[in-house]
């Protein structure tokens, strides 16, 4: 009789897809002479978006191991619509890299602009709070190859900076 557990459905970068939007006020600006919106409250929603996505893909609780990039492109401002768009496009055992792209929209005229470029890693957590494996992804569309290949090459080299250590 064997103990191993079942084998894992693999699941699709799009079954993990999460969009989070937010319309952006002046508490969260920065103040300056020009202000922006301040780099945390991105970075607040980015993680959210990302632990979404990850949910969704273990089917259960998942907490940040890291926050590899945020590339800020462009600054956002007060009065835009603020839309994270994450899905997950690397799995390892128990952990699962994520992308989460933000999108800045006036509302008034539709205007939308690549804002930030997002990578993070999650791990997946049983009951008791430790790493569970994670379901396999199925890989579909020629996007979903390049993410892949992307995220595994961030992989080692974040596991070469380690052992580095």
């Amino acid at each position: 009789m064997s103990t191993d557990p079942a084998p894992l459905a693999p699941k699709t970068p799009r079954q993990s897809e999460a969009v989070l939007a937010d319309l952006m006020m002046p508490h969260q600006a920065n103040g300056l002479k020009h202000s922006s919106i301040f780099g945390g409250v991105i970075m607040s929603l980015v993680d959210r978006c990302a632990a979404l996505a990850a949910i969704r893909h273990c089917g259960g609780q998942a907490t940040t191991l890291s926050i590899d990039r945020v590339l800020f492109k462009e600054p956002i401002r007060v009065s835009e619509l603020v839309e994270m768009r994450g899905r997950v496009v690397h799995v390892g055992r128990t952990s699962m890299s994520i992308t989460v792209d933000v999108y800045a929209e006036n509302v008034a005229t539709g205007e939308r602009r690549l804002t930030n470029e997002c990578w993070l890693t999650f791990v997946h957590l049983d009951d008791d709070g430790r790493p569970a494996p994670v379901p396999p992804l199925l890989l579909e569309t020629p996007e979903d190859h390049r993410f892949h290949a992307a995220a595994a090459r961030r992989r080692q080299q974040a596991l070469a900076d380690r052992a580095v250590r």
